[in-house]
């Protein structure tokens, strides 16, 4: 049975650096550094394979965390390999950790040579999956690659069948046969937005590469064309429903796409969605947790956890709709679902809930706006749990920028746009200020 344990390489210093062993078959053995170090070796536990909570160690969540990731990993990636019968050996293992902690050296396949758009865009998205992107100083994640890839297939068609797209090609001509040809494909305004954006960051990229000299892009009529989608949040009243319902007596039924709602699967889901809306984690993140990412400090408990979309380290206080949850798993977070199922069960909950308000949703799509009326259930998704976290601390009077500190968002302009509240409400909590009382 294969065996990942942590041990440590001691240096000079009280600093130790952390190394992997991995044993995965008879005379079989990896080791391999992290890269991760300990400030102090007498604060490692030797059982848990992590670092003490001492204050000393100013950055054990962020170690921890990380070891705790990189374990999930190779443990994945040996059950992978495994179930399609790959050789293993530690070659293959080096090179997918390498890959994985980013210590791979990206071949930077643009000289002296100049590469036309199409091609550099190709190029642009294979080179960042790798290598540190100069905004960012990390490479792309797998969304944002997934997105560039379907934006390069977009602009690829579009040099297919309406206009060669080369550097000098973009401008006003350009800009307007794009969004005629999007309407046409009756793509939504934002999602148009997306791909005007990504083209401006690749035009970007070349031109500080010396590619090309024109700056049309730049340009005040070359916008990113966007309109304000309405999303729902859930309130507190209502989160409360959902936390009440009570599974046993439901009867398994399919979706229209065929998936099977089981009462096991609607309460595993009820319980990942409720930590997302007590906390404001992304579905990446609360998807993942484990007992480890569980810590407690001064009778305080809290989830410590480094997210995956921006490597940021958070500890979130845990309420008590959400230590109700963990007690009810035994101190475990839930297991971890597909997000589409969760998406699916997540529906059906709502209708339980009798969350069934009609709300009406607007959208541009090829150039025409038009007005649909959905239940309110209908529109419940992973993210709005984010959201409602983010709505209802404010509504409760929590300080904005301890909020951002939790979500991630950068400024408070992209905050507003983010919440779900209306100017009755908002003036309501800010007549709550001591200026007005």
């Amino acid at each position: 049975m294969a065996k990942l344990t942590y041990v440590l390489r001691k240096g000079k210093s009280k600093s130790a650096s952390i190394q992997l062993f991995f044993n995965y078959g008879t005379n079989k053995r990896l080791r391999y550094s992290t890269g991760l170090q300990i400030l102090d070796a007498k604060n490692w536990d030797d059982e848990k394979f992590r670092i003490k909570n001492v204050t000393a160690e100013v950055y054990k969540n962020e170690v921890n965390n990380r070891l705790n990731e990189i374990r999930g990993f190779v443990e994945k990636l040996h059950t992978g390999l495994l179930t399609s019968g790959e050789n293993i050996d530690n070659d293959i293992l080096k090179n997918e950790l390498d890959t994985f902690l980013n210590k791979s050296k990206p071949t930077d396949e643009v000289k002296s040579e100049k590469m036309e758009l199409l091609p550099f865009f190709k190029w642009y998205i294979k080179y960042y999956q790798k290598a540190s992107l100069p905004t960012t100083r990390k490479p792309m994640n797998k969304n944002t690659t997934k997105t560039l890839k379907n934006s390069l297939n977009i602009f690829q068609k579009f040099n297919d069948t309406i206009l060669t797209l080369k550097y000098n090609s973009i401008n006003n001509d350009f800009y307007t046969l794009f969004i005629k040809y999007m309407n046409d494909h009756e793509y939504s305004l934002n999602y148009i937005g997306t791909h005007i954006r990504i083209l401006k960051t690749i035009m970007n990229a070349s031109f500080e590469k010396g590619f090309h000299n024109n700056m049309d892009f730049k340009k005040s009529w070359f916008i990113k064309p966007s309109e304000e989608t309405y999303n729902i949040y859930l309130n507190t009243d209502e989160l409360q429903n959902i936390f009440d319902l009570n599974f046993s007596e439901f009867k398994p039924k399919k979706t229209e796409s065929g998936f099977l709602l089981t009462a096991n699967k609607l309460d595993n889901a009820r319980d990942l969605f409720l930590i997302s809306a007590n906390t404001g984690l992304r579905v990446s993140d609360f998807n993942k947790l484990t007992s480890k990412n569980i810590i407690s400090d001064n009778g305080i408990n809290y989830i410590s956890l480094v997210t995956q979309k921006n490597s940021k380290s958070l500890t979130i206080p845990i309420n008590t709709m959400l230590k109700a949850i963990l007690n009810k798993n035994d101190g475990e977070p839930p297991q971890a679902m597909p997000e589409q199922h969760i998406n699916y069960c997540l529906k059906e909950i709502g209708e339980l809930a009798k969350i069934d308000e009609f709300v009406q949703k607007g959208i541009t799509k090829g150039g025409i706006k038009t007005k649909n009326e959905y239940k309110k259930y209908e529109l419940i998704t992973n993210h709005t749990g984010r959201r409602s976290f983010c709505t209802n601390a404010y509504k409760s009077g929590m300080p904005t920028i301890d909020i951002m500190a939790i979500s991630g968002h950068s400024t408070e302009k992209v905050f507003y746009s983010y919440i779900k509240v209306d100017d009755l409400e908002r003036a309501e909590k800010i007549s709550k200020h001591k200026f007005f009382s």
